[in-house]
């Protein structure tokens, strides 16, 4: 009987298949980079179909690597970035449009005419950018007449292209950031799609996040799988640290994000850490708050770049280098600033820097700048969610395999932070979803949370409190 649970994973520039062990172990992984392109100003765009290659070559690949096939696997999950939108023809399965990513910029103008018109929307969520993607398909009002569109987030692509069409399908925790989901209902909210002309029958069926969603087509790896999940990426990587109010997490990538559950209350107290879906099954809706900071690896990414500070281990080699930041102060803040600031027209600096400044001391200031961002989104965010500080945060994501910025942040959150012992906890938290889904594992089933040590912090408190005072002050005037 197959056991073993296997993860889709697409995240904004990589797309990855794991598989795991009913036991939480990490057999194999595999990964494919993903190419975006900028057709304009503010405009981020990616083929959907070369995103379905990425990932079906990712899931063959991970099997072959692990000497299985798929009749090895018990259920899949699927996770992906949230607030994108793809459209394509029903008949043939062929994108009719570029797949819009979450930090394309073409809805702000629409966004803020929408909530005039009562509609409370963000420029990233799909709902400000869909009627924009249709206007620019030859033909779509009458391909829509005779209901050859189709639309979702890329999750739907994903899941309609793995069963062959059959099924055209999404999750409450994928729709919610869309801008579409009516949360109090569990239900597409008809009067935004009425308002902007749209026909309901182009929307994906709302599904469980958990569940019975569909079964793999056979050519695609050998056998009819079942997709027991479909859960949006940062909710995933939250699951894979536990489930309900109070469980918390970082998650490191492109950006850094908080999640902190507060389980079936639906909590919105702030616009820069809004409430998110986390699931919804059996009717049973459970909620996060959810604070960003826009730029984490994508600003230390450029700075390497810029600055010609090497890879990875060199450009931690040479923060390591130093004890302080030697008076430079980086504003990570290439894609403006989230949590709990929310202004898009903020962009980033690097101050402080005299003829003492040092590529040590640079690289030291690019991390120091993150894990001061991460304090503010942290101080905001459970200052919101009224359930208590964990004895320690749970973090993820690439930037974790540097233990310079674990201690880092530790020392200027001014608490411990402790590292997910599975580098791919987003993959993680979809194999859990997915055996959850399948019956293989229960809530009360922790075998899938491990981590590594607690990094503690080596500073004070009154310390860290006036390293975070200065850093402020420096970055902000």
């Amino acid at each position: 009987m197959p056991e073993l649970l296997g993860a889709i994973d697409v995240g904004t520039s990589t797309a990855r298949a794991g598989l795991f062990s009913p036991q939480g172990e990490l057999i194999a992984m595999a990964r494919a980079p993903l190419a975006s392109g900028s057709p304009g100003p503010g405009l981020v765009e990616q083929d959907a179909q070369a995103v379905w290659r990425a990932a079906k070559g990712a899931l063959r690949r991970v099997l072959a690597s692990a000497g299985r096939t798929g009749a090895d696997l018990a259920a899949i999950g699927v996770t992906t970035q949230r607030a994108s939108a793809v459209v394509w023809d029903r008949r043939t399965g062929r994108p009719l449009s570029p797949l819009v990513i979450w930090s394309d910029l073409r809805g702000v103008a629409r966004a803020g005419e929408l909530r005039e018109a009562g509609f409370f929307l963000a420029p990233q969520q799909s709902a400000a950018k869909l009627e924009r993607v249709l206007a620019g398909i030859e033909g779509a009002p009458a391909l829509a007449a005779g209901g050859h569109l189709a639309w979702g987030n890329i999750d739907a692509f994903l899941i309609w292209k793995l069963t062959g069409g059959a099924v055209h399908a999404t999750d409450a925790s994928q729709a919610w950031p869309t801008g579409y989901l009516d949360v109090v209902n569990g239900a597409w909210n008809g009067a935004l799609i009425a308002h902007q002309g749209l026909d309901e029958a182009m929307f994906p069926r709302l599904v469980d996040t958990f569940g019975p969603i569909g079964l793999t087509a056979r050519g695609i790896v050998g056998a009819a799988v079942p997709i027991r999940a479909d859960i949006a990426d940062q909710q995933s990587a939250l699951i894979a640290h536990g489930r309900g109010a109070g469980v918390a997490k970082v998650t490191y990538g492109t950006s850094a994000t908080l999640d902190v559950g507060t389980g079936e209350a639906f909590v919105y107290k702030s616009p820069t850490a809004p409430p998110f879906v986390v699931s919804r099954v059996a009717g049973r809706t459970e909620f996060c708050l959810e604070g960003m900071v826009l730029s984490a690896g994508s600003a230390l990414d450029w700075l390497r770049r810029t600055c010609a500070l090497g890879d990875h281990r060199r450009f931690e080699a040479l923060a390591a280098s130093v004890p302080d930041a030697g008076g430079a102060a980086l504003l990570p803040a290439l894609q403006g600033l989230g949590a709990p600031h929310g202004d898009a027209s903020r962009r980033g600096e690097l101050i402080g820097l005299t003829g003492a400044v040092t590529r040590g001391h640079i690289a030291r200031a690019a991390l120091e700048g993150v894990a001061f961002r991460v304090r503010e989104a942290v101080e905001h965010v459970f200052a919101l969610a009224d359930v208590p500080f964990p004895d320690v945060l749970g973090v993820d994501g690439g930037l974790t395999a540097s233990e310079t910025f674990l201690q880092i942040q530790a020392d200027l959150l001014g608490r411990p932070v402790r590292r997910h012992a599975c580098a791919e906890a987003t993959a993680c938290g979809a194999a859990i979803a997915a055996g959850l889904g399948a019956g293989l594992l229960t809530d009360a089933d922790a075998a899938f949370t491990r981590y590594d040590r607690p990094f503690e912090p080596s500073i004070g408190t009154d310390e860290a409190d006036a390293r975070f005072a200065g850093w402020r002050a420096a970055v902000y005037g």
